[in-house]
């Protein structure tokens, strides 16, 4: 058995799929936390040891399998595709994760204990496209990161969350129609100071979607079609040029505006060049802006996050936050190594601030964690009086939600065209 690479193995599922009796499963395992770790021991030899190490353990498991396939689908995932039910692949999925679960590997002196994720999917012609399957084992995979290591998770084509999915794509027309028509305009959300050692005047810029009768909707369908469609990238980069527009023909420059980057970003080596030439086509100044970056995306994408956060911030002079921290595997290591000026709390554990102990306690310790780093830390999903004054007995810094102040609009391209 031969390690495919990702176009043959995409291959191989698009030619398995079509049969209508089907034997065969679709696996996607991720080994958690690998590339981080690898880059704490000792950097980019570190992370292809460890990867390799793994790789063989892999390899040696599903090679036992006749009719089998492993693919190496890029960084730390794998595909396999065996010949056999989906309730006996997880199965072999669970024992896979166990076998990885007694290993100690060793780089550079340091001891590694790998954990996988795994997600499971018939390879159907139930799916009825090979593009929903793929939909599918990611759904899986992702269901099995959120419930933790070693996990498995099996999802059938009659899930309905991945109807939600498919629903989601008949918008791709009116998303790529939007863009090209400037339908989506600008709002911004103020980030309002709550303690005195703090006077800067923040907003976050959102995108809304404005219909041919002028009404106005928030973007959350929109923006899960842009990533199932992968064009999360080019709504990006509308956003950083329409702001760039906007701040040409506005006069105020006391401001600054957070703008959000999303992973397939993330991974676009060119994004950097761009965002410099439009900063400089406009005469944008860079201190005025805020990139976002997700905890989960920037830890999934270390090594891209880790490059292009560096020049935004110390080549360009932009500002940068690490948003929704609390829902990745934030701790006092993961926090530190990040450098970001902000850490945005995800809303949460804001609006169970008042009643639940856990979102107080969790609070509270990314607020330690960032004033030990020298970083400030902004409250989403603010919604009352008795939230806010808790974030200030905290020792929070800055509030966003519709009690400080709710989104209103900054820039409407069509009127400017």
């Amino acid at each position: 058995m031969n390690l495919l690479t990702k176009h043959s193995f995409i291959a191989a599922i698009r030619h398995l799929s079509q049969d209508e009796n089907p034997q065969h499963t679709l696996i996607y395992t991720e080994i958690n936390h690998a590339l981080q770790v690898a880059s704490l021991l000792g950097g980019n030899a570190a992370e292809e040891q460890l990867i390799a190490a793994i790789q063989r353990l892999i390899f040696s498991k599903v090679q036992q399998l006749a009719g089998s396939y492993l693919g190496k689908l890029g960084g730390n995932r794998f595909g396999i595709i065996v010949k056999m039910p989906a309730k006996d692949s997880v199965e072999f999925a669970e024992e896979l994760a166990g076998l990885l679960d007694r290993q100690c590997i060793t780089i550079a002196e340091n001891s590694y204990y790998p954990k996988l994720i795994i997600g499971v999917t018939a390879l159907s012609s139930e799916f009825k496209t090979p593009e929903r399957i793929l939909i599918a084992v990611d759904e899986a995979l992702y269901r099995a990161r959120k419930a933790g290591n070693s996990t498995v998770k099996l999802i059938g084509h009659d899930d309905p969350v991945l109807h939600e999915y498919y629903d989601s794509l008949k918008l791709l027309p009116v998303l790529r129609e939007g863009l090209l028509n400037q339908s989506f305009v600008l709002y911004a959300q103020p980030i309002v100071p709550i303690t005195q050692a703090v006077t800067e005047k923040k907003a976050e810029v959102l995108l809304r979607y404005k219909n041919k009768q002028g009404e106005i909707y928030p973007p959350l369908c929109f923006l899960k079609t842009a990533g199932l469609s992968h064009i999360s990238r080019e709504v990006d980069l509308y956003v950083v040029h329409q702001f760039c527009r906007f701040i040409e023909r506005q006069k105020q420059q006391n401001v600054v505006y957070a703008l959000n980057i999303s992973g397939s970003t993330i991974r676009y080596p060119p994004f950097f060049d761009v965002v410099a030439k439009e900063f400089k086509r406009f005469g944008v100044n860079p201190e005025q802006v805020c990139f976002e970056i997700t905890e989960t995306v920037a830890d999934r994408d270390y090594q891209q996050a880790i490059k292009l956060m560096h020049l935004l911030k110390d080549q360009l002079g932009c500002q940068l936050a690490l948003d929704d921290i609390g829902m990745g595997s934030s701790n006092l290591a993961n926090l530190s190594k990040f450098n970001v000026d902000f850490m945005k709390i995800d809303g949460s554990f804001i609006t169970q601030l008042i009643d639940d102990p856990y979102s107080e306690l969790v609070v509270s310790f990314i607020t330690s964690a960032a004033r030990l780093y020298g970083k400030r830390t902004i409250a989403e999903y603010v919604e009352n009086a008795r939230q806010l004054e808790k974030l200030k007995v905290l020792g929070v810094d800055y509030a966003q939600g519709y009690f400080t102040g709710k989104p209103e609009l900054l820039f409407d391209p069509s009127h400017d065209p």
